[in-house]
């Protein structure tokens, strides 16, 4: 990765969760720039649950961050290639938020999450949400079968106007595992992506995938 700054940390438990949205909903949160990856008439997207373990930044090597993090985007395509496009970046500690949205222009918003093997739980005030029943995300998880590791894409971002790319490389894990996803609570999935979104029944679990990250460059 090019640039004298960056952040690396290791993601002790990762659970990728594959939704579904009408294009229409997608269009409306997507760049006119990028194409939407669609499937059977509806348009791909994916909820990114992790907690962190040890983040460091190249600058700053000596201060390290254990924190949790759900990234929320959508499947595009860019120059041809599957790419994503982050709509929200929910995350539970304040100095890696606050560095989330400064430095990698993510669109941060505090949360709460908590993580497991067997459940996941976000918890985070989205817009428009009228108490705190309208701002969570839960789910339960039970092993499957083998999974293949998903594959490292393309990210980028836009504030207004304006579209930025995060420059970005993954060590991925040497195995992951299928798991069947039963939702409890799917108000904050709906709140941020829209009301068509749907999760998928089943999603992908991940230990020690390592991932770095740049500053946002903008195109």
């Amino acid at each position: 990765m090019s640039g004298p700054t960056r952040l690396r940390g290791t993601e002790a438990l990762t659970l990728e969760l594959g939704a579904t949205l009408d294009l229409a909903a997608a269009r409306a949160l997507v760049p006119e720039r990028f194409a939407i990856d669609e499937q059977d008439g509806v348009a791909r997207a994916n909820v990114l649950l992790f907690k962190m373990s040890g983040l460091t930044m190249s600058a700053l090597p000596v201060a390290r961050f254990d924190y949790g993090e759900a990234l929320w985007r959508v499947s595009i395509r860019h120059e041809g290639a599957p790419a994503w496009f982050a709509v929200k970046c929910d995350i539970d500690d304040p100095i890696v938020r606050a560095l989330g949205g400064q430095l990698v222009k993510y669109p941060t918003r505090a949360a709460r999450i908590v993580g497991s093997e067997a459940k996941w739980r976000v918890e985070a005030r989205a817009s428009g949400a009228r108490d705190a029943a309208d701002s969570r995300l839960e789910v339960r998880v039970s092993d499957a079968d083998d999974a293949p590791v998903p594959a490292t894409r393309r990210t980028f971002v836009s504030r207004g106007a304006r579209v930025f790319e995060i420059p970005w490389e993954e060590i991925p894990p040497s195995r992951a595992r299928s798991a069947r996803i039963a939702v409890l609570d799917a108000a904050l999935l709906r709140a941020t992506l829209g009301e068509s979104a749907r999760l998928d029944d089943t999603g992908v679990v991940l230990r020690g995938r390592v991932h770095m990250c740049g500053f946002a460059r903008r195109l």
